[in-house]
């Protein structure tokens, strides 16, 4: 952390040092759907990966590069959508992540590329529930 400690909440810190969820997917049944998006201007970059199965997400991981704010959020995005359906994307934005992880103002920027990341995963992982089986022969 380049910033001073002081500056983070209990929270933040915690979701930094142990980065829940971050790495790569573990492998299992289901389908994958991944989400990306990239600021480097505000210093942001997230990917979530997820498992589909049953139109819930089995598992959600992610890859991230920016401030402890960006992957605090990261973090706590990816643990809380474990078994979450595939269409829960209004329970999370970038200032309700801001407000509880008392992120100050100027990190909404940053806070957005996560969002941006887990919406467009989100959309992949719904559009996929929508292609119609393929009949068998």
């Amino acid at each position: 952390m380049n910033e001073s400690r002081a500056s983070y909440s209990p929270l933040v810190r915690e979701l930094f040092e142990r980065l829940p969820h971050s790495g790569d997917l573990a492998p299992g049944p289901g389908s994958v759907v991944h989400g990306e998006a990239v600021a480097l201007d505000r210093g942001a970059w997230v990917r979530f990966e997820a498992r589909i199965v049953d139109r819930r997400l089995a598992d959600c991981a992610f890859r991230a590069w920016g401030c402890p704010h960006t992957l605090a959020a990261a973090a706590l995005v990816a643990t809380r959508m474990h078994g979450q359906g595939v269409d829960s994307q209004a329970a999370f934005d970038a200032r309700r992540l801001a407000a509880e992880l008392d992120a100050p103002p100027e990190k909404l920027g940053r806070l957005l590329v996560v969002e941006d990341a887990l919406f467009g995963m989100l959309a992949r992982a719904l559009a996929l529930q929508l292609v119609p089986a393929c009949p068998s022969p």
